[in-house]
């Protein structure tokens, strides 16, 4: 039996987790966790409140503490998930989820975040295989139409992950899921502009800055390069442009020469000096002609 102040605590502690206070939710956790630390519930809450606050390995032991305390929590298994998921162990994150998956008897909810882990973090195909699933579990979910999207995005089908990601955002507007990875795809397609517009209304959603940061960055390089080419600054172009031919370089002297044998014939020394001096713009006018 719990006491009554401890279930009001559970409950404040699950409001501030919903409005993602994760600060207050981490507080709360500490004070049930002195007064019952074998409640998997408890050990659930602290384990969500410090992946909301970065602390991963410490979130990983939490989560494994639930499921040794409740094996049979599909909430503590999805928490281990995204832990273990973290913390770059993605075989033990795999396996949690599917454990999830099955202990819920395949559940939409859970098969829609097992289907984003899939799509993030493993292989393509059998990333489209669990979020066709997601899918088929619900029609209406705009996230699994995002991990359909990523999937088939990753697999280089471009029309199909489009129209996955059309069909996500028509769901749903403003689902980050599909926010973020329609900006990728418009990025794919040099579609910066638009790109940088849609990751910039995922500045404060949590775990997307280092895609936002990267489609930006991508865009401005792209738009340098761009100005490079135009002012012909680009070292390439520079190369490549056009030089006037050496036989231009040898009419022209050779008319002048002729121009000054009228005036000047060749019939003492000095009067040879002339000639030198246009044998010698001759042969540096054709040395950088030639490059």
């Amino acid at each position: 039996m719990v006491a009554p102040w401890i279930e009001d605590l559970i409950e404040r502690a699950i409001g501030a987790l919903g409005r993602a206070d994760h600060a207050r939710a981490l507080e709360l956790a500490d004070q049930l966790l002195a007064e019952a630390p074998d409640h998997p519930l408890v050990r659930a809450i602290r384990a969500q409140a410090l992946l909301g606050s970065g602390a991963g390995e410490e979130a990983l032991e939490e989560a494994e503490r639930a499921v040794e305390l409740d094996p049979s929590s599909v909430r503590a298994h999805i928490l281990l998930g995204l832990a273990a998921w973290r913390t770059e162990r993605l075989t033990r994150a795999q396996e949690s989820f599917q454990r999830a998956v099955k202990l819920s008897g395949r559940k939409p909810g859970v098969l829609v975040d097992y289907a984003w882990f899939m799509a993030s973090a493993r292989g393509p195909r059998l990333a489209v295989l669990a979020a066709q699933d997601a899918v088929d579990a619900d029609n209406g979910s705009s996230t699994a139409w995002a991990a359909l999207g990523l999937a088939q995005f990753r697999l280089r089908r471009r029309q199909e992950a489009e129209a996955s990601l059309k069909r996500a955002l028509q769901l749903d507007p403003n689902d980050p899921y599909a926010q973020l990875v329609m900006a990728k795809l418009l990025q794919d397609q040099r579609q910066d502009t638009k790109a940088v517009a849609l990751a910039s209304l995922l500045e404060d959603t949590p775990g997307t800055q280092e895609d936002v940061d990267s489609i930006r960055r991508e865009a401005k390089k792209r738009q340098i390069a761009r100005m490079l080419v135009e002012r012909h600054a680009d070292p390439e172009s520079v190369s490549h442009e056009r030089r006037p031919a050496w036989w231009v370089w040898v009419l022209g002297a050779v008319m002048i020469i002729a121009g000054l044998a009228v005036i000047i014939p060749p019939v003492t020394l000095l009067s040879c000096l002339p000639y030198l001096a246009v044998l010698s713009l001759l042969l540096f006018l054709l040395r950088r002609a030639t490059g």
